[in-house]
C-alpha cells in the first residue's frame, strides 16, 4: 500500500471518529446567577461541566438575590451546566449535593440563570431558567418579562397592552412613559372567564440599565410580580471569575 493510501485512510478514519474522540471546540459562556427569592441565595455554589474530564475544575458560582456586573466565565465541552454545593467532581453524583442543572440554548453564550424552587420529588433543589443576557437580546432601556404563572396575564403600560401566555417571555423595548420618565402600569390575570386586577403602580424607565420582571403564582393562588433591576449591559470581555473545564 502506498504512503498516499495510508494517509487517506488515516484522514478518513479520523473523520469517522465520534465527536467526543476529536478536538471539539470549547464553548465559552458567561453566566450570572440570580436567586428568585432571598431564601434561595447560596454563598457556596459551584458550576461544573459534566462533559469535562474527571480532573476538570469547578468554578465558584454564588447565587445572589440581585444583579450586578459580576459573572462567571466557563469553557464548556457541551451546553450543560450542573451546579453543586461542593467543588469536587464527585459532588455531581453524591446524594443531596445537586443544586440544579441547565442546558443553555444554542446561540445563548451570555445568560442570566434564575434559580427557582425545585419540583417536588426532583433530585435537584432548584429549577433554573435561562434569560439571554446578550446586548442584542436584552438591550439597555428594555424590560424583560417572564410569565411563570399558569394564567394568561395582561399588562397595560400607559395605553399600550401586552399579553403573556403561561411560560411566555417578552421583551419590551422603549416602554411608553409620562412626565418624569415613569410608566403607568396595570396588571390583570384571566381567571374564571374574567380579567382580575392584580396590581397597579408606576414603573421608572430603565434608562441606560435594564429591568427583569417575573410573574408567578404564590401559595395562595394569587398572581404576583417580582422585579429585579439590572445594571447597564457590560462589555462581554470584562469578567471577574474565570475557569476552564476542558477535556484533558
Amino acid at each position: 500500500m502506498s504512503h498516499t493510501s495510508i494517509y487517506l485512510l488515516a484522514v478518513m478514519s479520523s473523520a469517522l471518529l465520534p465527536l467526543s474522540a476529536q478536538d471539539k471546540p470549547l464553548v465559552k459562556v458567561d453566566i450570572r446567577m440570580l436567586a428568585f427569592s432571598p431564601e434561595l441565595q447560596l454563598d457556596e455554589a459551584f458550576a461544573q461541566d459534566p462533559a469535562a474530564a474527571d480532573t476538570a475544575a469547578s468554578i465558584p458560582a454564588p447565587v445572589k438575590s440581585y444583579l450586578n456586573h459580576q459573572f462567571a466565565t466557563m469553557q464548556l465541552n457541551s451546553r450543560k451546566i450542573i451546579f453543586t454545593t461542593k467543588p469536587d467532581r464527585a459532588s455531581l453524583t453524591r446524594l443531596g449535593e445537586l443544586i440544579g442543572e441547565v442546558n443553555l440554548p444554542d446561540g445563548v453564550n451570555s445568560a442570566i440563570l434564575i434559580f427557582l424552587p425545585g419540583k417536588q420529588g426532583s433530585k435537584c433543589r432548584n429549577q433554573i431558567i435561562v434569560i439571554n443576557d446578550a446586548t442584542k437580546a436584552f438591550p439597555a432601556g428594555s424590560i424583560h418579562i417572564t410569565n411563570l404563572s399558569p394564567l394568561l396575564v395582561r399588562i397595560a403600560l400607559e395605553q399600550k397592552v401586552f399579553e403573556f401566555k403561561p411560560g411566555q417571555t417578552t421583551l419590551i423595548e422603549n416602554p411608553p412613559v409620562r412626565d418624569g420618565q415613569m410608566t403607568g402600569m396595570r396588571t390583570f390575570a384571566f381567571k374564571d372567564n374574567n380579567w382580575i386586577p392584580v396590581s397597579t403602580g408606576l414603573w421608572p424607565h430603565p434608562g441606560a440599565a435594564r429591568s427583569l420582571k417575573v410573574l408567578f403564582q404564590n401559595g395562595a393562588g394569587d398572581i404576583q410580580l417580582r422585579a429585579f433591576d439590572d445594571v447597564p449591559p457590560r462589555v462581554p470581555q470584562i469578567g471577574f471569575i474565570t475557569a476552564i473545564a476542558k477535556t484533558q
